[in-house]
């Protein structure tokens, strides 16, 4: 009898001690029950929700239901950390006491969006706003809206610079010519303190590019001539402006130097009609019919259907081929 006595206490001091050390890892009967919520009070359904044990290694993880739901079973007595994270909000959570014998306090975790922290907590969010509105502005040709904006941008971002380019075309749409040169202009000397020869710089290039369109707006070809020649020479990544080049010499009837700047487009876009045509248009200015020809059939390989192509055989077929 009292070996039996024995063994049973011995049993009981097996099981508190066992019960002790399963409370002490986290393990328990305890409930918990929460929602994630975002800043609206609207559920956000998806959301990963982990509960960690601050002392134990003990770690949990479930996913929120349609109501933003979220519940965990057999926890024990212990300090918790919840968080909870979904993509396109920033992550959250709380930090408490649970109990392992009971329900504990339901738990709401607020997410709050990517978007809501750009536009409330980044101290540059008005500013942006304000740059992008402009541009939205002056692709719907509010340009004189759009200056305001880009000048008010301008003044709060001094450093950003290569804004006075977004100034320059509000001012070259707005037919302000000379406030259109001296914005590049400002840019342009901007740019020579980083790279005092230009090499290289595609915004510097389409500087000389903007300020040739202003004088071809003027009907100035000559020093439309001069800019879109800088600017071909800066960077020659730029078929249209080199065939712009082209064009102008032509009309200018400098021929060779049209026919220079014809190739050069073709060589920088291979596939571009244009430039075929108008070359050979410049090699019969130029009396050589052969090279004219030339240029023409393969104007006609690239494009067989157009109306510009019975044209272009009907040329070929004057000139005896």
């Amino acid at each position: 009898m009292i070996k039996t006595k024995i063994t049973v206490c011995i049993m009981m001091f097996l099981i508190i001690f066992t019960g002790n050390i399963i409370a002490q890892e986290g393990n328990g009967n305890g409930r918990l029950k929460g929602f994630v919520l975002d800043t609206d009070k609207k559920p956000v359904k998806g959301a990963k929700v982990t509960l960690e044990y601050l002392k134990y290694s003990k770690k949990i993880e479930t996913i929120t239901d349609k109501k933003g739901k979220f519940s965990f079973l057999g926890l024990g007595v212990g300090d918790i950390r919840i968080s909870a994270e979904k993509e396109g909000f920033v992550i959250g959570g709380n930090q408490t006491r649970v109990s392992g014998a009971q329900r504990n306090p339901t738990q709401y975790i607020k997410l709050k969006k990517l978007s809501e922290l750009k536009a409330k907590d980044d101290p540059n969010a008005k500013v942006k706003d304000g740059f992008s509105k402009a541009v939205n502005l002056y692709d719907n040709r509010k340009f004189e809206e759009a200056l305001k904006l880009f000048q008010s941008f301008q003044k709060s971002k001094p450093d950003m610079y290569k804004v006075g380019l977004n100034i320059g075309n509000c001012y070259l749409e707005l037919k302000k010519y000379n406030e259109a040169i001296n914005e590049f202009n400002k840019v342009l000397d901007k740019i020579k303190t980083e790279n005092s020869e230009l090499k290289g710089s595609k915004t510097a290039s389409q500087i000389f590019a903007s300020i040739g369109d202003i004088y071809m707006r003027q009907d100035n070809l000559k020093k439309a001539e001069k800019y879109f020649k800088k600017s071909i020479e800066i960077d020659q990544s730029d078929h249209a402006l080199a065939y712009n080049i082209a064009e102008i010499l032509f009309l200018a009837n400098k021929t060779d130097d049209a026919i220079k700047y014809y190739n050069i487009a073709i060589k920088i876009k291979p596939d571009w009609l244009k430039s075929y045509k108008q070359i050979g248009y410049a090699y019969l200015n130029k009396g050589n019919t052969k090279k004219a020809i030339e240029m023409f059939k393969i104007f006609l390989k690239l494009d067989a259907k157009s109306s510009d192509a019975q044209i272009i055989r009907d040329v070929i077929k004057s000139l005896g081929e």
